[in-house]
């Protein structure tokens, strides 16, 4: 068998085994002892392929948003705040079904005292986050084309602007996915209508859009999900 193939797919299940692990045991069960039992492989392939476990906890979380992505890609429509609301609906829906990769991938939570890496995303152009970090991207991407409808007030040209005020939503959705996960919402959803749906209406209306047109594109977002 071709020897850079047999690499690959060594690395390839050792990562498969560790976001496996993580999915179902949480964070402490990341330990190179039974990522490599998981993999079928010895521990000595963690280092191999990984560097170790610091190497492998970035991979998995990038594993995470790369599946993060995926999740995140909707259809587009002629509502672009109704899109925007879905690809909320999207992000919250990962998080709640994949509670630990989602607080790995965002540095709420370690495997033993390592941390996935980060960078801050308010230094890039529009172009820059689509390709570093594509799911974001389907954020800066939505909040764009609002401001191009004229559905959100703002400089649809200046990235800066574009960028900061797609940070506003990401920072809504997840503070408030980040206080679900934690209990502080309870566990039946009951608080999506009443906070989330709350605040993201009045943070459009605050940055330009009129009340009739935002529960339009939230009825809109109902019947699409």
């Amino acid at each position: 068998m071709d020897s850079a193939k047999t690499a690959l797919s060594v690395r390839d299940e050792l990562l498969r085994a560790a976001v496996g692990l993580l999915d179902d045991h949480g964070p402490d069960a990341l330990q190179a002892r039974k990522v490599a039992a998981a993999g079928g492989t010895s521990t000595m392939a963690v280092y191999t392929h990984f560097g170790g476990m610091r190497g492998l906890i970035a991979a998995v979380a990038e594993e995470g948003l790369r599946q993060f992505d995926g999740a995140l890609t909707t259809p587009e429509s002629d509502d672009p705040v109704a899109d925007l609301l879905v690809c909320g609906a999207a992000y919250r829906r990962f998080a709640n079904r994949r509670p630990h990769l989602y607080r790995l991938m965002f540095g709420s939570t370690s495997a033993h005292g390592i941390n996935a890496p980060t960078r801050n995303v308010l230094t890039l152009s529009v172009d820059e986050i689509t390709v570093h970090h594509p799911s974001l991207a389907h954020v800066v991407r939505n909040v764009h084309r609002c401001m191009q409808a004229g559905r959100i007030a703002g400089d649809a040209e200046d990235d800066a602007s574009v960028v900061a005020t797609s940070a506003q939503f990401w920072s809504l959705v997840h503070g408030f996915v980040m206080l679900e996960l934690a209990g502080y919402y309870g566990g039946d959803g009951t608080a999506v209508g009443p906070v989330l749906g709350a605040m993201t209406a009045n943070t459009l209306v605050a940055l330009g859009d009129t009340p009739e047109a935002v529960r339009a594109s939230q009825a809109t977002m109902t019947a699409r999900l």
